[in-house]
């Protein structure tokens, strides 16, 4: 017996549901297939990464594809709570101190976790390095203007101070912006401090930075990944 919701369906309308499914299953098949994970990135990858393949930062997400998209399906229709990742999950600052992680870093993501900086995690979240590095945003920081640093410097102070103006004049002015403009954040770069504010660099060098322009603090120093690789190379060289 011919289902009725069939029957009224006509010839046109049975011959797009077949090319929908058709399109549908090509699609899906797409989407999983391995090497093309890029078609379905979050978005254009971060200044640096660009060469990068996704399994070198993304973890498989837990469970199988045909899973996870039955299970999202049902948190869009309100049927689950909470979605779930698909095929990968997300990278956290393990997966970031991989590369980036070096000894002399002045702002390791593992000191905010000290108490004193309680306010600075609610505020900023300082502790993880997406809060300023949110990854498939096509920049190479994403943390909102350059004025961040009041969050834990608010009381800093400095004895013998070199700067022509000294750094309690410029905290009591709210001059946060000038934190940068004289100091490497995470001091990956061979730069000298400069003691004249005259000599601070302009804002917005500071912001096409960010967005991925060339460093204006200087030259960059190898991180400890980037220094093996380097050594890896040149033991490669000789051996030719």
């Amino acid at each position: 017996m011919e289902d009725k919701g069939t029957s009224n369906l006509t010839p046109a309308q049975r011959g797009a549901y077949r090319w929908g499914l058709i399109v549908a299953a090509v699609g899906l098949i797409l989407l999983l297939w391995p090497g093309l994970e890029r078609w379905h990135m979050a978005g254009p990858a971060n200044t640096g990464h660009e060469e990068i393949e996704c399994d070198t930062c993304h973890v498989d997400a837990e469970g199988n594809a045909v899973g996870q998209t039955f299970a999202n399906l049902g948190f869009a229709l309100g049927i689950r709570d909470e979605p779930v990742h698909f095929v990968f999950a997300p990278a956290g600052n393990q997966q970031c101190l991989d590369c980036h992680e070096h000894e002399d870093d002045r702002h390791p993501v593992a000191r905010f976790l000290d108490p004193r900086f309680a306010e600075a995690r609610a505020s900023i979240a300082p502790q993880f390095c997406v809060s300023c590095h949110l990854q498939h945003q096509g920049v190479r920081v994403t943390a909102a203007g350059t004025d961040f640093c009041h969050n834990c410097h608010a009381d800093t102070e400095v004895e013998d101070d070199p700067v022509d103006v000294p750094h309690e004049t410029l905290i009591a002015d709210g001059r946060w912006e000038t934190c940068l403009q004289c100091h490497d954040f995470h001091g990956n770069h061979e730069r000298e401090t400069p003691t004249r504010m005259s000599e601070r660099l302009d804002l917005a060098q500071i912001r096409d930075y960010f967005a991925g322009g060339e460093s204006p603090y200087g030259y960059r120093r190898l991180t400890v990944m980037q220094t093996m690789k380097t050594e890896s190379d040149k033991g490669e060289d000789d051996d030719e």
